[in-house]
């Protein structure tokens, strides 16, 4: 299987931080966000990995070529001086990823999910991993129904940045769309995107203040592990 690390945001809100350091090569317990995240892919069995960038991207492109796991293919895509946005780094990636089923995952997360699903029937087109709200994103993303995401409900969670997607859903969009979330809200409302609540560990690293919560959550794991 494979995936994509989406890597090429600015990171603005992590300021001053992000003027020096691209967002993902941001260290937590001296290991980036990037790394976290390619490792977690790579021990649940995914061996070709693209990483897009845009933002300090030569700092992304050296930190990779020192990433070393046996067997695993690291695709480096530099977009340019703009971001082409979550669902045009897919686009500009797709020659990588059309032969199936395909992980994608943001840079900027720190969890502990397992990249181990596989899809269930021909008509899923994508799967969510949605998580319990967290304080900054109270009103949610998407409702579950008996496992089927639902645009509107009345009990609405996260979507954790972490979804399965198949390459169908490119092939008739139009490649100037930039977000990813809008082409997800329409096979959402074909019923045809399933999707997971996962209770372990996930925070979306996109502020200081989160930064600061990772960092702990860290120190608090190490300690407990001692």
């Amino acid at each position: 299987m494979k995936a994509i690390v989406l890597a090429a945001g600015k990171g603005e809100r992590l300021r001053p931080i992000t003027n020096q350091i691209p967002k993902p090569l941001i260290s937590i317990d001296n290991k980036t966000l990037l790394e976290r995240n390619i490792e977690s892919l790579y021990l649940s069995g995914v061996r070709e990995i693209i990483v897009n960038s845009s933002w300090l991207a030569k700092q992304v492109e050296v930190f990779l070529s020192t990433i070393s796991y046996p067997n695993l293919k690291i695709v480096y895509l530099y977009e340019g001086e703009s971001p082409l946005g979550t669902a045009g780094a897919i686009f500009n990636a797709i020659d990588y990823l059309r032969d199936d089923y395909f992980w994608v995952v943001n840079a900027d997360i720190l969890t502990n999910y397992s990249f181990k699903h596989n899809k269930t029937s021909s008509k899923q087109k994508a799967h969510l991993i949605l998580v319990p709200n967290p304080d900054h994103n109270p009103d949610g993303d998407f409702g579950l129904n008996d496992g089927i995401v639902c645009n509107h409900s009345d009990q609405r969670y996260t979507f954790s940045g972490i979804s399965l997607l198949s390459p169908e859903m490119f092939v008739d969009q139009d490649r100037e769309t930039e977000s990813l979330g809008r082409i997800l809200r329409d096979f959402v409302e074909k019923d045809i995107v399933t999707g997971d609540l996962f209770y372990g560990e996930w925070l979306d690293v996109g502020t200081l203040e989160r930064l600061n919560e990772a960092k702990n959550k860290i120190e608090i794991s190490n300690l407990n592990e001692r």
